[in-house]
């Protein structure tokens, strides 16, 4: 377990309880080629255009969707078309991830990351904030490709039968988190389950952003998903897969998993 300052016990107490129930697992910065290589069968060519990214602060993210009882035990209910404690949560909006982001940092004493009012949200701080957050569309492809050795077309195999519900196998529902094998990082469902919110404005040709830390467009109407989801073809679970829809958005496609960055 990680060393923490006694100048940071009022931040990082309550963190290393919820590391242990949500399974938080650090993925150390670095740089990595963002995209699908040209010879991935069934890419989008438009928007997969492979183009290096450096991320340079050091972050935590959940090893699972944030599931129905995580959610409920945080916000008081949980939205969710499919029942069960282990199921991910779904039926959620971007605004309610965030709404969600926040909350958690405040019942664990943290300052929450986002400024809401109504559907404008404030990211003031950025990857500095102190809370917990959505990951940025560059932090999840990042996450759901190896630490080491060669990348594969979905997170964490070449077969997406290994890693993922998806329409082959999900029978048209949602499956508890960590029931398929994991990625090399210790992560799971990042492909299939629900689709992720993560943080960034749309932005079709992405790699005409900042190669450093890259949050999205500056402005846009629709926020990105990642992913694929349990309806989904073997196609749209791929890692280099990307959507979008609007933030207000809600269906039982669409969760979200979080991340906290480490100081």
């Amino acid at each position: 377990m990680m060393s923490v300052s006694m100048g940071c016990g009022d931040l990082w107490s309550p963190f290393l309880a919820y590391r242990e129930e949500a399974g938080l697992v650090l993925i150390p910065n670095g740089r990595f080629m963002m995209g699908s290589p040209a010879t991935e069968p069934d890419r989008n060519s438009a928007n997969e255009a492979p183009h290096p990214v450096s991320l340079t602060t050091d972050y935590w993210m959940a090893e699972s969707e944030v599931t129905q009882r995580q959610y409920r035990n945080v916000m008081g209910s949980s939205p969710s078309n499919f029942k069960g404690d282990d199921l991910p949560v779904e039926n959620v909006s971007w605004l309610d991830a965030v709404t969600y982001c926040n909350a958690l940092s405040e019942k664990e004493n943290l300052p929450p990351c986002y400024q809401i009012s109504g559907e404008t949200v404030g990211w003031a701080d950025g990857v500095k904030c102190k809370g917990y957050r959505l990951p940025t569309e560059a932090e999840w492809e990042y996450a759901a490709n190896p630490a080491s050795g060669l990348r594969t077309v979905y997170a964490g195999s070449n077969s997406p039968d290994a890693v993922a519900w998806y329409d082959g196998n999900a029978g048209s529902k949602t499956h508890a988190v960590k029931t398929k094998a994991a990625n090399g990082r210790g992560l799971y469902d990042l492909s299939g389950n629900v689709w992720e919110w993560v943080w960034d404005c749309y932005q079709e040709n992405y790699e005409v952003l900042p190669s450093i830390n890259p949050t999205g467009a500056a402005m846009n109407s629709n926020r990105v998903t990642r992913g694929g989801s349990w309806i989904d073809s073997a196609t749209f679970v791929r890692v280099g897969q990307r959507n979008h829809d609007k933030p207000a958005s809600l269906n039982k496609l669409l969760g979200f998993r979080i991340v906290r960055s480490n100081p």
